[in-house]
């Protein structure tokens, strides 16, 4: 691609911006609606969303060592299914 000016250069977002959006998109695929066609609310629901996925593994292992300490006081087997 050739620039003839520095104004121009700086004007072309190039191909960054698509592989920007595409990642956006690839992880809203699951959403219905405008959550996962209109860029700018996409990226505030996959921001929400990984908010969500940050703290529910942080609950999780809270919970399996809840779990696991429970299980070692009263003698119990856990079967997972």
């Amino acid at each position: 691609m050739v620039f003839t000016t520095a104004m121009m250069m700086v004007r072309s977002r190039g191909p960054d911006e698509f592989w920007r959006k595409r990642k956006i998109f690839k992880i809203a695929a699951h959403f219905s609606g405008r959550r996962r066609n209109c860029y700018s609310i996409a990226i505030k629901a996959v921001h929400r969303a990984l908010q969500f996925a940050t703290i529910g593994r942080t609950v999780r292992k809270s919970d399996m060592i809840d779990v696991s300490y429970k299980t070692y006081k009263y003698s119990l087997s856990i079967t997972v299914v």
